[in-house]
């Protein structure tokens, strides 16, 4: 049913596709973006709510036996409003009217996966409960997630259950991966002053080396990690910054290293963090310099819910074909900020397969033949997600 309803979809789908790319807004600025949004889902007669947690767009659709006094089982799907700040270089057609702005991450086509499942259970109104489409400002800057929950999004708009998608070069094209608990990893941002008493690089021992301390430290932290952490494990510390010193020949006083770290595991994550801990008091008694250490958290492992992962599954089953559905599929060590949805309500994080360059690549280009794959599960999940026998506990 559905690929017959989208043969005569493909058209307006693409050119929704097209607007999108062509006018691309980063994280908190998605003004246009928002009320493309909205408008779209208005047109197919859901009641919206929009500046949610700054721009973001909320649209909520009752099935056959629900209404706003009783919604039943209620369903949500996210998908992201922003851009990124960098140039397009993909050679489309309908490239990007922003020099400095670029829809190089498929937010756009995620947009409109959404927005085509939104069109098509509106017109198949063949479920139960209801079902919420969250449309996210800034998750680019894994901030929007939080500015709409604090917003009241949850207490608002609540769901039983939540799900999301993002393209993957690193699966086959038309393929759906489905991680069976952790489908993204953790992010957390280290900052690190390392203080001393300067002096003249012919005479060290009269003050301390904070340059030499900085390489003991970092050092330190990558090999303790590869003998701390269960091999079997997923745990990442990168250092990305490394300032200090003005002059070849003499010591600084100060040295700052910033770098991230990022774990599928919140235990790891503990561990990693308490390492950084240890490295910093042991270069401290060594080299004699004073070390400032902060971890802060950006954001949660992206971890799904196993009942959610068998719906999932079973949908994709249904929507591609066993043969192009991979259970247990390998998460990624980026990191996403629809994991803060995760961490307060039940769901999943899965992945459709394309071709080309990665996401966040200047000649990145969505491929516009996996909306019908994504919106179809999506259709799916609503239909069997909100049946009313969840509600009497006859199946899982």
């Amino acid at each position: 049913m559905f690929a017959t309803w989208y043969a005569a979809q493909r058209k307006t789908s693409h050119a929704w596709l097209q607007e999108l790319h062509r006018h691309p807004e980063t994280g908190f600025q998605e003004v246009r973006t928002a009320a493309f949004v909205a408008d779209r889902l208005r047109d197919f007669g859901y009641e919206v709510a929009t500046g949610i947690g700054g721009t973001g767009v909320i649209g909520t659709l009752h099935g056959k036996s629900a209404s706003p006094h009783s919604p039943g089982r209620c369903i949500a799907f996210r998908a992201e409003l922003d851009a990124l700040p960098m140039q397009e270089r993909s050679g489309l057609g309908y490239g990007s009217e922003d020099p400095d702005r670029f829809h190089g991450c498929g937010h756009d086509g995620h947009m409109v996966t959404a927005l085509t499942a939104a069109a098509y259970l509106a017109r198949h109104r063949d479920f139960d409960g209801t079902v919420r489409f969250i449309f996210q400002p800034a998750e680019e800057l894994l901030t929007g997630a939080r500015a709409m929950i604090a917003d009241g999004l949850l207490d608002r708009f609540p769901c039983d259950e939540i799900y999301a998608l993002h393209n993957s070069p690193e699966l086959p094209a038309g393929h759906v991966g489905v991680p069976a608990a952790a489908a993204l990893s953790s992010a957390d941002d280290i900052n690190i002053t390392i203080r001393a008493n300067g002096a003249h690089g012919s005479m060290p021992h009269l003050g301390e080396d904070a340059v030499a301390a900085a390489a003991h430290f970092i050092t330190s932290v990558q090999q303790a990690a590869t003998r701390l952490v269960d091999a079997r494990t997923a745990g990442v510390i990168s250092f990305g910054l490394l300032q200090g010193g003005t002059a070849r020949n003499i010591l600084p006083d100060t040295v700052r290293i910033e770098g991230t770290m990022r774990t599928t595991e919140t235990e790891v994550r503990d561990r990693l963090a308490d390492l950084l801990q240890d490295a910093a008091h042991a270069t401290e008694l060594v080299f004699g310099v004073l070390i400032d250490i902060e971890v802060n958290s950006v954001a949660p492992v992206t971890l799904n819910d196993p009942a959610c992962v068998a719906a999932t599954v079973a949908c994709a089953t249904r929507a591609v074909g066993p043969e192009r559905t991979v259970e247990n599929a390998r998460s990624l060590m980026a990191s996403e900020d629809f994991s803060e949805f995760l961490a307060r309500v039940p769901g999943a994080f899965f992945f459709i397969g394309q071709d080309g360059y990665a996401p966040h690549h200047p000649k990145f280009v969505f491929d516009p033949d996996i909306i019908p794959v994504g919106a179809a599960i999506f259709a799916e999940l609503a239909r069997l997600r909100t049946c009313k026998a969840l509600n009497s506990n006859h199946f899982d």
